[in-house]
């Protein structure tokens, strides 16, 4: 047993469905050593009950029969059985050193994870500089043997570094806090909780949790768990957090009452005195964290709070949001930014791991959040950074879809589960809402206050984690809600109400309502082999006649305003800023741009980093209206050899295509629909098949009709 075979054990056991070319992607190795893992589990599952893993029609991994997968993961539940990988070997040493009071042996280390004296040496030099980095000292003494030495507050900070982000919360694992068969997480337990306490601290959790009337993400709530129970191991060890004028300030915070009840339960179930430096010192611990519930609005400082009233009013004007229609998406908005700038005053972040999703889903916003954030970085002397400002997104998006999409009741009644915190929660119920709009949200939740509760007021949990719960169907989805997660959502609905109940009208075009109340005139005057014909013209009349109203400041398609001698195909560049210029000549010289217009989105991309590569090989370089943008265009340059823009996940760039953006014109419209057709199609691939400028213009109208929803194609050259 080892790392990977506990994976695809677990996911099969949850129900989730992956394939031998995810299992690679996500552990970095060829298919053949994940062949080489099945075959392995094959060996025991046949031997012990007649039972093996095979591949569905999809190409997914299940296994031939009923196992008890439980029962089979328990018996590898030991360093004897579960072969460690070199990262983890070294979090259970630095784990086992951090945690003791004494000098900790060579020899009793080498046995407790079974490795040679070499192969420890060699961990010992390691784990050396990790423990230097984190502003401890690990010391050698002859016949004794390694002790770390250190701050208190930074050996718990140690300790739930190497418990959260080494072992419990890996992101390979979505249901990490079922501890029962993630083995590694429970050989990290068995050192910081030698009485067994995980379950009994998560309930008294919960308890303070329903007591105090706020909800912790689950990320969160296993955060706290796992620190409470570094905190009860080490004030019996006799180590205390010492109280100090700093750490009182905390008390002015609004956790502080929350850390309180936190304490007194802990000290009355466990006997153990708990002083006021260790609960001043869990306020900071609890401030940091994600809720999905909170009660309450208070802030540190008077400024700050008049600093965020100003970002959300100025926010919320540009985008036209009405408040008063979206007030708790406010509060949990406003909240989460009060956790923010806590985070950045003590030089802490937290990493998101949707950000690439986020980004591309919203790339248009990044720059309009950050530009209106400027004020709160100012007045803290830090910037935020890139993973806390998606965080921020997601919420305004949730605000900016609840606005767009009215909430319509229906017979259907979806309760959420996430554990990523509110700001997910919130988005995937408007984008539900905006798919669904007969769906009636009853709750959003964190799972492990669904498991305590058992509601039954449900159709259908729509969840974030993988979750089996006999009372109602469970339909998993990505945070970010995809195609194929909203037709597993309504396959769900079929099987629980029968279509006929559903009411269509919420799940048509605007044109296919159209054409539905022609259709007694069409059928009676339109001879039948004519009908389709003229229902295609209908549609295409009704698309025009909504252009045509739209405001024509508005670009819609980006084909609009790219003309075909604008399409250059195979140039060649040596580097980034020669692509960039190149593209912007072609616009140049018809007199669409200034020179300095050149200049400047040079210059935007050297300042702001390559956020304009917005997709793998895609780039969109642009730069003020100021600048020498005379008139709205673009152009499109396919490079012969791509080259690098210094983005991290979507280089190298083999597309550039320039905006010219004068003042008073948007193409917030048809850069919505071009990262669509980014998202959703294989443009490079389609793109890269094109000998033509005509070519090009003729595949990227036909994606453009496809995003758009336009149910056929012609030729619209």
């Amino acid at each position: 047993m080892n790392r990977r075979i506990n994976k695809i054990l677990l996911d099969i056991l949850h129900e989730k469905k992956q394939t031998l070319h995810s299992y690679a992607s996500l552990f970095k190795v060829s298919e053949q050593t994940i062949r080489n893992d099945i075959k392995e589990i094959n060996f025991q599952l046949e031997k012990d009950n007649d039972a093996r893993i095979i591949f569905d029609e999809g190409g997914h991994l299940q296994i031939s029969k009923e196992v008890d997968l439980n029962e089979l993961l328990k018996t590898y539940g030991s360093f004897q059985d579960y072969h460690l990988s070199q990262d983890e070997r070294r979090t259970i040493l630095a784990l086992l050193l951090v945690t003791s009071k004494d000098y900790v042996t060579t020899y009793y280390l080498s046995e407790y994870v079974l490795v040679s004296r070499n192969t420890l040496v060699s961990d010992i030099e390691e784990l050396k500089l990790w423990f230097e980095r984190n502003n401890l000292t690990l010391y050698s003494a002859v016949g004794k043997g390694y002790k770390v030495k250190g701050d208190e507050q930074r050996i718990r900070t140690a300790m739930t570094k190497l418990i959260i982000f080494n072992g419990l919360f890996d992101n390979d694992y979505d249901y990490a806090f079922s501890s029962e068969n993630n083995i590694f997480q429970n050989l990290l337990l068995d050192i910081i909780d030698k009485q067994t306490r995980y379950r009994e601290v998560g309930q008294l959790l919960l308890e303070v949790e329903k007591y105090e009337g706020v909800e912790l993400s689950d990320f969160s709530y296993q955060e706290v768990v796992c620190y409470l129970l570094i905190m009860l191991e080490r004030l019996q060890l006799g180590f205390q957090i010492a109280d100090s004028n700093e750490l009182h300030r905390l008390r002015e915070s609004s956790k502080y009452g929350f850390a309180q009840a936190i304490s007194k339960k802990l000290s009355e179930q466990y006997a153990t005195t708990i002083n006021e430096g260790e609960t001043d010192y869990l306020v900071s611990i609890l401030r940091s964290k994600s809720y999905i519930k909170n009660n309450s609005r208070k802030i540190d400082s008077i400024e700050m709070q008049i600093l965020i009233n100003e970002f959300i009013f100025n926010l919320t004007k540009e985008l036209g949001i009405k408040y008063y229609l979206n007030s708790d998406l406010f509060e949990l908005l406003e909240n989460h930014l009060k956790l923010l700038i806590y985070r950045i005053k003590l030089n802490s972040s937290v990493k998101n791991a949707l950000y690439d999703e986020v980004y591309h889903s919203y790339t248009d916003i990044f720059p309009l959040v950050k530009k209106h954030l400027q004020k709160i970085e100012e007045y803290l002397g830090k910037e935020v950074t890139d993973d806390e400002l998606s965080f921020i997104v997601m919420y305004v998006m949730a605000i900016l879809e609840n606005t767009i999409n009215s909430t319509f009741q229906g017979p259907i009644r979806i309760r959420l589960v996430c554990n990523s915190g509110s700001g997910t929660a919130q988005l995937i119920k408007v984008k539900l809402l905006a798919a669904f709009p007969h769906l009636e949200i009853v709750s959003v939740d964190s799972s492990h206050t669904l498991q305590k509760i058992q509601p039954e007021n449900q159709d259908l949990i729509v969840s974030t984690v993988p979750l089996q719960f006999k009372k109602s169907p469970v339909v998993l989805v990505h945070p970010i809600l995809t195609e194929e997660d909203i037709v597993s959502i309504q396959k769900a609905i079929y099987k629980i109400k029968p279509q006929q109940f559903i009411d269509q009208n919420y799940l048509i075009t605007k044109e296919e309502k159209l054409i539905q109340s022609f259709l007694p005139v069409i059928e009676k005057y339109v001879d039948e082999e004519n009908q389709q014909n003229f229902l295609r013209d209908l549609e295409q009349f009704y698309r025009l006649n909504e252009q045509m109203t739209m405001d024509p400041q508005e670009v819609v398609r980006l084909s609009s305003i790219l003309r075909l001698d604008h399409i250059v195909l195979d140039q060649t560049a040596p580097n980034w800023q020669k692509a960039v210029s190149q593209a912007g000549e072609i616009l140049q010289k018809d007199h669409y741009i200034d020179p300095e217009y050149i200049e400047g989105m040079i210059d935007i991309i050297e300042g702001n980093d390559p956020y304009i590569v917005i997709s793998p090989g895609v780039a969109i370089p642009h730069a003020e209206a100021a600048q020498g943008a005379r008139r709205i265009g673009a152009s499109l340059l396919r490079l012969k050899e791509a080259v690098c823009f210094n983005h991290k996940q979507n280089d190298p760039v083999k597309y550039v295509i320039a905006f010219s953006l004068p003042e008073g014109k948007s193409i917030g419209t048809c850069l919505y629909y071009f990262t669509e057709i980014l998202a959703t199609e294989n443009f490079l691939e389609r793109m890269d098949q094109c000998q033509t400028p005509e070519e090009i213009m003729l595949e990227l109208k036909k994606m453009e009709d496809k995003v758009m929803g336009f149910s056929y194609e012609k030729n619209i050259m």
